[in-house]
């Protein structure tokens, strides 16, 4: 168990490696080729979506919550139900777990019932998870969604798999259907959003002529090759220096991003992601019709790929995932 956990945090470090599989085949993956580090991007079109608020709670708001928030013997769904939603794109109760090595993690949480021929049988539904490294801060350690947890297993966080009783799992579901902690770990509830919500009007890169700093600013949804996928959050001040964060959908780490609008060419943007193991550097040009998107190239381990970014609109996003008003 210890070398499988030793195995994850070391490809952890470089931020790849396939959603959903055992350690023990992520160990397989090579650290610094090329197609490793582009794992980092991998996901379907249809599949890249905004950031929502489970993915903005990361390390540093999780390890608030533990500073600042008392430990929870156990966690029933009754009392997971009194809790406010972290978020409004949010719709299941969140819990952050400091795992028995140390690690922090957090997971939005459903109680159900599982059909057999004899009676019904409670499950615990981890709906999603994340957890951290921690001493690598946003990188991660394991992730998945979707999960059922029956009484008489265990669920370890920092290897992302359920195991049977005994085996070092984090939490478990007791014969009352409530979630509890196991040895060194602790379970914390949270009873809304730990970040703050923004403040003034929303800004309309298209209510003015020409391109101004600000309207790089934002979330964009990228592709690299066609074929490699992420999200930005991008922040631009008013002398054009660029800071954010890249969310890797694959392996769900965060890693920063810092660069600047070029001189002397307002709708030009060129910027490094840091990996943990590699620089990658972006160049590129706004749309300046409706500054809705930005293409240009990147450089990875010295090739050269084309990216295209489109700008994130969360308004137009609800509007289309809202059901339809025909009656159907």
């Amino acid at each position: 168990m210890l070398r499988l956990r030793r195995a994850a945090a070391c490809l952890a470090t470089s931020g790849f490696h396939r959603a959903d599989r055992s350690v023990a085949r992520r160990a397989m993956v090579p650290l610094l080729s090329l197609s490793a580090m582009a794992l980092a991007w991998s996901l379907s079109a249809k599949d890249a979506r905004a950031i929502d608020t489970f993915d903005q709670h990361t390390s540093y708001w999780l390890n608030l919550a533990i500073k600042n928030g008392k430990p929870l013997e156990a966690v029933t769904s009754g009392q997971a139900a009194q809790w406010k939603f972290i978020g409004r794109d949010v719709t299941q109760p969140c819990v952050v777990i400091k795992t028995g090595d140390g690690n922090v993690a957090k997971a939005l949480l459903s109680w159900g019932f599982r059909k057999t021929a004899d009676k019904p049988v409670p499950v615990l539904v981890i709906d999603r998870y994340v957890t951290y490294d921690r001493d690598r801060g946003n990188l991660t350690l394991a992730h998945g969604r979707n999960l059922m947890l029956f009484p008489g297993f265990e669920f370890d966080f920092d290897i992302g798999q359920v195991v049977p009783a005994g085996l070092g799992g984090d939490v478990a579901l007791n014969e009352k259907r409530a979630l509890v902690a196991l040895g060194e770990a602790k379970i914390y509830g949270l009873d809304g959003s730990l970040i703050p919500e923004g403040e003034g009007e929303v800004y309309n890169p298209q209510a003015h002529q020409g391109v101004q700093p600000r309207d790089y600013a934002g979330e964009w949804k990228v592709t690299a090759d066609g074929r490699w996928f992420g999200t930005w959050a991008l922040a631009v001040d008013d002398d054009g220096n660029i800071e954010g964060q890249y969310l890797s959908e694959e392996t769900k780490s965060v890693f920063p991003l810092k660069g600047r609008v070029a001189l002397g060419e307002p709708n030009r943007i060129v910027f490094d992601v840091e990996f943990a193991a590699a620089t990658q550097h972006y160049d590129l040009y706004l749309f300046t019709g409706d500054k809705s998107a930005m293409c240009g190239t990147t450089t990875l381990v010295d090739r050269k790929f084309g990216v295209l970014a489109q700008r994130i609109n969360k308004d137009q996003e609800a509007k289309e995932a809202a059901p339809g008003q025909d009656g159907q």
